[in-house]
């Protein structure tokens, strides 16, 4: 089957990865989207798709990664793998937990990581509130990701008890949701000790402009967040 992005497109979108990673994505897109027959993980049908919407915006933040040599990342919320498994892939070095509170998702995870033979993969069924109070857990990971998974106030919330003191919270979100939710996150990221560092903006052509917000845990987390499952939602920080 013909490739929906050559590695040369891809570089040409300032992703640098070798030929062993390309092949690797390549995988992943196929399996990605045979398990989205069975499970439902996206709305993303064609091919073309994915490599922009799954692979091209996960890889966005390879930069981020690189600059920190980062060894660990927790991608919360994780469904479809998104973007753990194209970081895992593009990276072996790092150690990606993939978290998600829905059983199938998991088990689509484990079988895409399976497929694809990555050592560099573990997942966790779980909600956030619940795994960022297990020791093995908490304020073990130097990077926590999350996509599509809720607004600001919350997201902070979920995320920060996962991210070690001095390790990055990295976001993505449309640039019109970051514009609505910051100032109402506001209190949430002070009381989760999250800093905001950096906003990564990005094309992803007909599926418009991204934004990649990026926040720095400035100390540890008060041992009472995150409040259990539903609080958040309910009454936000």
């Amino acid at each position: 089957m013909t490739p929906a992005m050559t590695l040369a497109e891809l570089q040409s979108f300032g992703i640098d990865i070798d030929e062993p990673a390309y092949g690797r994505l390549e995988r992943f897109v196929d399996l990605l989207l045979a398990e989205n027959r069975k499970t439902n993980l996206t709305a993303i049908r064609e091919r073309a798709d994915a490599w922009l919407v799954h692979v091209c915006e996960s890889l966005a933040v390879l930069p981020l990664l690189d600059d920190s040599s980062a060894s660990s990342l927790i991608d919360i919320g994780c469904g479809g793998g998104v973007p753990g498994i194209p970081l895992a892939c593009a990276r072996p070095r790092i150690d990606v937990a993939l978290l998600d509170a829905t059983r199938k998702k998991i088990e689509a995870c484990e079988r895409i990581a399976n497929g694809l033979r990555l050592s560099n993969v573990a997942t966790i069924w779980s909600r956030a509130e619940r795994a960022a109070h297990d020791p093995r857990y908490r304020e073990q990971f130097e990077v926590v990701t999350a996509r599509a998974v809720a607004a600001l106030p919350l997201l902070a919330e979920y995320a920060a008890g996962f991210v070690q003191p001095g390790g990055r919270c990295i976001f993505f979100k449309t640039r019109q949701a970051l514009e609505r939710e910051s100032s109402a996150a506001a209190g949430a990221l002070r009381s989760c000790r999250l800093s905001h560092e950096q906003t990564l903006e990005y094309d992803l052509g007909p599926h418009g402009r991204r934004v990649v917000a990026v926040y720095r845990k400035l100390a540890a987390l008060p041992s009472r967040l995150p409040r259990s499952p539903g609080q958040a939602k309910k009454r936000p920080l």
